[in-house]
């Protein structure tokens, strides 16, 4: 509801869009044909996330080849960045 408080003119074409469906209590399948409703679920999932911050563990170092093998400062060359 905040997020849609702040943009009156979505808020407006959002309400339109779900008067024009012509049950109270709509259907799974008449919900996924409302792209404005559904633009305005992601968008507000995207600014307001429902879990902030996932933390992830890297299960292995990626390995990024390079075009041509270059020298670090310590003289050794390299043909790839781990």
């Amino acid at each position: 509801l905040f997020a849609l408080v702040q943009r009156p003119d979505i808020q407006s074409a959002l309400r339109t869009e779900l008067l024009s469906v012509e049950s109270d209590a709509p259907l799974m399948d008449e919900l996924t044909t409302l792209p404005r409703l559904d633009a305005v679920v992601r968008e507000t999932l995207r600014l307001h996330a429902a879990v902030p911050l996932t933390g992830r563990i890297a299960m292995h170092d990626d390995v990024i080849v390079v075009a041509e093998p270059f020298v670090d400062r310590k003289g050794r060359t390299h043909t790839e960045i781990k």
